[in-house]
């Protein structure tokens, strides 16, 4: 029986939508994804997808960035919806969110008790201006999460600033450090026991203000205290009963810029922190150079500080160099020149005393970071060491020399640059990593009695364990305003005023790495080009694109729709 065209179009258009409603269906119970981005920004990591994996129960994260917020603040909480999404498909049933708009209340009074609430739980306000055709509008956003596992609750920053008003360079890398900052957040909300670090001081070392940015940043994972060892063998150990060795209290120390000498007792319980499978980050200043000391002169001479610990660092494979180190690549300094009419001129000139180092490894401790700025930095030598292996992962740039001990600090250098050209030593060693068993540098020097005294627990080689040695000791150091009592996040560049070196990530991920916390680095590493839209354009082609946006598919299907009935009539036509 032959069947009508209309039969037969409605039988086709049945079995169309048959065929379509079959294949959702199929497709509900499947998870297909792709992600097409250069960058694979949609992609976990696999140390972010084990940890998911190995919840041991639900995570809750309240997102408090939504409602009416400009482009900017609106592509970051897309971002974190579509990561939380990302997380919730490797365990669905052990991480859960919402967004809560903090500003979604009429009533002014229940908006401040919200704003304060939130503050005393950890989280930080912005304030941003929003932008209408023809004004603005003041808003407080909470750009953070509140990260609920059980009874614990973790506050994370996800956009982090010391600034009030973000920027879209802000936010964008906001988004870039995303996944480390929620995995982050993730580890500490279900870690029960935190790796415990401690600030050697009693040398000279970096004050709690110096370094209270990196403090901060290594208390969101870790115990973080400032010890003074003061030549006390419980310092940083004690004696367990029926055992040969002592006990180290911290898993990690950082030596931040002494200036003073450790004595040989002071010396002796470091090594042996060492011996007992403790990690060291050493951040040295073998020469005193300062700014401090050009103020009044316009040249200052450098010599060798002994600090007590060459001996040590020699036995563990590296050498500091009495010297200092001049760059090519260097970070700028602003002078006073000759008058201009009534008024000095403050022009800008390359600093060479301050290297910038780009990092050209390949470790994950220094890869994919910004680069790293150091101030009268000095070189290092790695020495043959057994059972030792190194890796040096910052050297300066081709163009650069080192200056031996004593050396002439001058501003003149600005005016009469070093000899580059002719004398340059390319690609010195500034930061080195050595990983192995140690020896202990007090090996055949102590006398027996002492060794044989149970609660000296003399250790002569050491456990497996790993440092880090940096010939520099402002690396770790933030910049202080002493007259306004704060600091400024470490790689704050104050003519550039805003944060573009390395060293807050090159100090935290060298402590990850030394505390085995190697997962945190492999997020931290990648690296996302982010695409940013020009907020003037879209304010003034904003009805254009929305007009073509909307209007441009109804065309294309009227069109599409015109297209198919002419084809439908030819072949009608056809037929009869």
């Amino acid at each position: 029986m032959k069947r009508s065209p209309r039969t037969t179009d409605l039988l086709e258009l049945l079995l169309s939508l048959a065929i379509v409603g079959l294949v959702l269906f199929i497709g509900s119970f499947l998870r297909l994804r792709a992600d097409l981005t250069n960058e694979q920004r949609y992609t976990l990591t696999p140390a972010t997808k084990q940890m998911l994996e190995e919840l041991p129960d639900v995570v809750y994260v309240k997102v408090y960035l939504t409602g009416e917020l400009p482009a900017d603040l609106e592509r970051f909480s897309r971002s974190i919806r579509e990561l939380l999404d990302e997380m919730r498909v490797v365990n669905p049933e052990k991480v859960q969110y919402s967004f809560i708009d903090p500003s979604a209340s009429a009533d002014e009074k229940t908006r401040k008790e919200t704003y304060d609430q939130l503050q005393k739980e950890g989280l930080q306000y912005s304030s941003i201006r929003i932008r209408d055709k023809e004004s603005f509008s003041e808003r407080i956003v909470f750009p953070g999460a509140l990260i609920t596992f059980r009874d614990r609750t973790v506050p994370v920053q996800l956009l982090k600033t010391q600034l009030r008003t973000p920027d879209a360079d802000i936010v964008n890398r906001s988004i870039n450090n995303l996944e480390y900052e929620l995995a982050s957040a993730f580890r500490q909300s279900t870690q029960r026991e935190k790796a415990r670090i401690a600030f050697i001081e009693g040398h000279g070392e970096l004050r709690d203000m110096e370094v209270a940015d990196i403090t901060n940043a290594l208390g969101e994972l870790y115990e973080v205290k400032r010890v003074k060892v003061d030549e006390q063998l419980d310092a940083l150990s004690h004696t367990v009963p029926n055992m040969r060795y002592r006990l180290n209290d911290y898993d990690a120390i950082i030596v931040a810029k002494p200036d003073s000498a450790f004595s040989p007792r002071c010396a002796y319980i470091l090594d042996q922190f060492i011996m007992n499978g403790g990690k060291a980050l050493w951040l040295i200043d073998p020469m005193n150079a300062n700014l401090d000391s050009l103020r009044k002169n316009q040249f200052s001479m450098a010599v060798a500080k002994e600090i007590g610990l060459d001996d040590l660092f020699f036995n563990y494979g590296v050498r500091f160099n009495k010297d200092l180190v001049l760059d090519r690549s260097c970070a700028p300094i602003e002078l006073y020149t000759q008058p201009y009419g009534n008024q000095r001129k403050l022009e800008r000139f390359p600093w060479y005393f301050e290297p910038v180092l780009i990092p050209q490894s390949t470790h994950p401790i220094v890869s994919n970071i910004d680069p790293v700025h150091l101030r009268f930095a000095s070189s290092l030598d790695t020495v043959g060491t057994d059972s030792v292996r190194k890796t040096i992962l910052l050297t300066s740039s081709p163009a650069s020399l080192a200056q031996r001990n004593p050396v002439r600090v001058s501003l003149n250098i600005v005016e009469v640059p070093p000899p580059f050209e002719r004398q340059s030593t390319p690609h010195m060693p500034m930061a080195v990593l050595v990983e192995g068993r140690f020896r202990s540098a007090f090996s055949d020097r102590l006398p027996t009695e002492f060794i044989n005294d149970p609660s000296v627990g003399f250790r002569e080689k050491g456990a497996p364990t790993a440092q880090i040695m940096v010939g520099d000791g402002d690396v770790i150091g933030n910049r202080v305003d002493q007259a306004k009592g704060m600091y400024f996040t470490l790689g704050f560049d104050r003519y550039a005023n805003s944060k573009i070196y390395g060293n807050r990530e090159f100090i935290i991920n060298a402590m990850n790495y030394l505390l085995d916390d190697r997962s945190l680095i492999s997020i931290r590493s990648r690296t996302i080009t982010l695409r940013q839209l020009d907020p003037d354009r879209i304010v003034v082609d904003r009805g254009r694109w929305q007009l073509f946006n909307t209007a441009l598919p109804v065309i294309i299907a009227v069109l599409l729709g015109l297209a198919f009935q002419a084809w439908r009539r030819r072949q009608v036509t056809r037929n009869t």
